[in-house]
């Protein structure tokens, strides 16, 4: 038997203490999302579009989650911009491109604008039962990348680092928490990391001094998740992406001192397919050092993985409180438009004042 395959066969039977967070299908939990709601593996649900009508309808779904277990977390990818999966009835935020452009001409007004839409997030988001967004974005605009794009604030690795710490410090002031994205950088390759693998071929170096530089920021001001990139960087390890990589996660963890959760991105985009079957890159990522895998479209790729792992799984108490960290902090009503705090934000982002 060669290597390879015994090096898979025991990947594939390796213990895990890290979880699972699942997309769901449409406005009501299933039958079959609840069973797997109650295992122990599945610590939350992240949410999409396909998932809210209106508010009062999120309201109810939220609350039905959490009737299933009350320390599950709901999260969801709210940035702002063309990533937005809530609309009628919440902000319609600017992106993030446009607080950027703020900052070259009144960087004190733009740190405000970052830091409010953040209040707005958290509240919004609170009043209707969800924890946290995937935001913020500390990707490096370098005009080639449309998946980043306007996503990102700008290409000066200091100017993000000033408006994603203003952002994650909005968040935070509301209860809310922070997951920094795409670890260690997805805005210099063209290709689109949902689609393929992309390869960044730039020296380490580089990156450290430019990529890099926004999410040691957050790691400073102790930023609660980060999200590695579905990209191989080929300098620093040319065989694994950076959400696979053990190379890179330790150095997330040890040279820059990064305390919090690491999170998977979706393990159906096309960036992570590459590394083999559903159990595999689950166990493949695991083994990297990820402690929470989101499995957002699929449900036999969640099958596969709970299939898989749940029962080499053993929990980790210290992981498990981390988690139970992530959880709103604070609670809202749920008509947000009468906070004083969320009015104020509002008026400055919108320059209402």
């Amino acid at each position: 038997m060669s290597d390879n395959i015994i090096n898979e066969l025991s990947l594939k039977k390796a213990s895990t203490s890290g979880a699972l967070i699942i997309g769901l299908a449409g406005f009501i939990l299933t039958d079959s999302e609840i069973i797997s709601l109650k295992q122990v593996m599945v610590v939350g649900v992240i949410l999409f579009s396909r998932n809210y009508a209106n508010r009062e309808q999120l309201l109810k779904l939220t609350i039905s989650i959490k009737q299933i277990n009350p320390d599950l977390i709901i999260c969801v990818d709210h940035e702002g911009g063309r990533v937005q999966r809530f609309r009628e009835g919440f902000t319609d935020l600017p992106n993030m491109r446009s607080i950027g452009e703020y900052y070259q001409q009144d960087q004190a007004l733009a740190i405000k604008k970052a830091y409010s839409i953040g209040v707005i997030i958290g509240i919004e988001l609170i009043s209707t039962g969800v924890d946290f967004s995937f935001t913020p974005v500390c990707d490096l605009d370098f005009k080639v990348n449309a998946a980043i794009g306007d996503r990102a604030f700008d290409g000066n690795p200091n100017a993000v680092s000033s408006l994603v710490c203003a952002l994650h410090n909005g968040l935070k002031s509301t209860g809310s928490i922070g997951i920094a994205k795409h670890f260690p950088g997805h805005g210099f390759v063209a290709s689109d990391s949902h689609l393929e693998t992309p390869h960044d071929t730039r020296p380490f170096k580089v990156i450290k001094n430019n990529d890099i530089v926004p999410f040691k920021a957050l790691i400073e001001q102790k930023i609660e998740g980060i999200m590695p990139a579905h990209i191989i960087y080929t300098d620093f390890d040319n065989e694994h992406t950076a959400v696979s990589s053990e190379k890179w996660i330790n150095y997330l963890k040890a040279d820059l001192g990064f305390k919090g959760i690491v999170f998977s991105d979706d393990l159906d985009m096309e960036g992570a397919k590459s590394l083999g079957d559903a159990a595999y890159r689950a166990n493949l990522c695991f083994s990297a050092g990820v402690d929470i895998l989101l499995c957002c479209n699929n449900v036999a790729t969640t099958a596969a993985i709970l299939g898989n792992c749940a029962e080499n799984y053993a929990p980790n108490l210290a992981l498990q409180a981390k988690i139970l960290g992530l959880k709103a902090k604070q609670s809202y009503s749920f008509d947000f438009t009468q906070n004083n705090i969320w009015q104020e934000a509002y008026n400055i982002v919108f320059d209402l004042h």
